[in-house]
C-alpha cells in the first residue's frame, strides 16, 4: 500500500503543473480573445474544458491519497483535533475543493454568456479566480517541485 501511496503522490505532485499550466493557457486565450475580439468557439473553449478535467484529475488523485492511501491522514487528522490544523489537514483540500467547486461554476457561468465578449470577460474572472485559488493552495515550500 505504501508504494502505491508513493506513485499517487508523485503522480498528484507533477500533475499540478499540467493544472496551473492549463490554467494560465486558459487566462491566455480568454485575455487574447477580448483583446481581439475572437469569437470564443475558435480557441477559448478547449483550454477551459481541458482546465477542468486537469484539475478533477488532481483532485481525485488528492482525494485516494487523503481518505485511502496516505497513511499519515489518521494520526494527523487526529493531531488536528488536539492543536492547530496543518496545512495538510485542513488549509490545503479545503482550498483545492473550493477550486474544484470554482472551475465549475466558472465553466457554467462562461457557458452562459450571450456573446463572444462576454464569455471571454467571464472566463478571465472566473478561472482566474479559481487559478489564484490553485496558486495559494499549492504547497510551494513544503514539497519539492518536482518528483521522480
Amino acid at each position: 500500500m505504501l508504494t502505491l501511496y508513493r506513485w499517487v503522490l508523485i503522480a498528484h505532485s507533477d500533475w499540478r503543473w499540467v493544472v496551473l499550466i492549463a490554467g494560465l493557457v486558459t487566462l491566455a486565450h480568454a485575455l487574447a480573445g477580448l483583446s481581439g475580439e475572437r469569437a470564443w468557439a475558435a480557441g477559448g473553449a478547449k483550454p477551459a474544458r481541458f482546465f477542468g478535467v486537469a484539475l478533477d484529475i488532481q483532485v481525485l488523485l488528492g482525494v485516494s491519497m487523503y481518505l485511502i492511501l496516505s497513511p499519515m491522514t489518521t494520526v494527523a487528522l487526529a493531531a488536528t483535533t488536539m492543536k492547530l490544523p496543518s496545512f495538510f489537514t485542513v488549509y490545503h483540500p479545503a482550498l483545492m475543493f473550493g477550486a474544484f467547486i470554482a472551475v465549475h461554476v466558472s465553466a457554467s457561468l462562461v457557458r452562459r454568456a450571450r456573446s463572444d465578449a462576454a464569455h471571454h470577460r467571464r472566463a478571465l474572472i472566473f478561472y482566474g479566480l479559481t487559478w489564484l485559488m490553485l496558486l495559494a493552495g499549492v504547497p510551494w515550500g513544503l514539497r519539492p517541485w518536482v518528483r521522480f
